[in-house]
């Protein structure tokens, strides 16, 4: 059973990583995402870069055309990780929260300010490469920066979770067994 969806032209970066872990992590092209032919799955995963054509071609337009699927999707129970769109400045229109994001690579002291916060076993703070900040979130600041700058909110929305990373990190196996575990019902986007 496919766990995890990373939308993405490039090959799928994620694919070793849940393997390591037992699970499946299916990329979908941008044309397809939204498509009767993506599987069910429970953990939605946007590549830091989706937002810069340089990196990913039409990534962001398919957010955005399947806003309402996200949002549903989202809604009834399915957890989407979104990380840093690498460009300047950025609204995340696509999602059903406000989240908005500014760039400035750093490697930086990140701190965990929210340990109860499921997102919170995303990676071990300490020295970490950020691509970037939150400049506008709903939801909890679950790590920050210098300055209390979020590098990593969270949001309950529903029945389900909006993660958002400005982090250069792959998450950890902890993480992946929470956004992936058998309690969460596979659900189409």
């Amino acid at each position: 059973m496919t766990s995890a969806m990373v939308v993405t032209d490039r090959g799928n970066v994620f694919e070793t990583l849940f393997l390591e872990q037992g699970m499946v992590c299916q990329q979908v092209t941008p044309p397809a995402f939204g498509s009767p032919y993506c599987h069910p799955v429970r953990l939605l995963i946007v590549p830091s870069g989706f937002a810069a054509e340089k990196y990913y071609k039409g990534v962001r337009k398919a957010l955005e055309r399947n806003a309402d699927r996200i949002g549903n999707f989202i809604e009834n129970g399915g957890i989407v990780l979104a990380f840093g769109a690498i460009v300047d400045d950025y609204d995340y229109d696509w999602l059903p929260v406000r989240l908005a994001y500014h760039m400035k690579f750093k490697e930086a002291e990140v701190r965990l300010v929210k340990p109860d916060d499921p997102a919170a076993s995303f990676i071990r703070p300490g020295v970490l490469d950020c691509d970037g900040y939150f400049t506008a979130w709903d939801g909890d600041v679950v790590m920050v920066r210098e300055e209390d700058r979020p590098v990593l909110v969270s949001r309950k929305y529903g029945k389900g979770h909006v993660v958002a990373s400005a982090l250069h990190q792959w998450p950890s196996p902890e993480f992946l067994r929470w956004a992936c575990g058998e309690e969460r019902e596979p659900l189409h986007i």
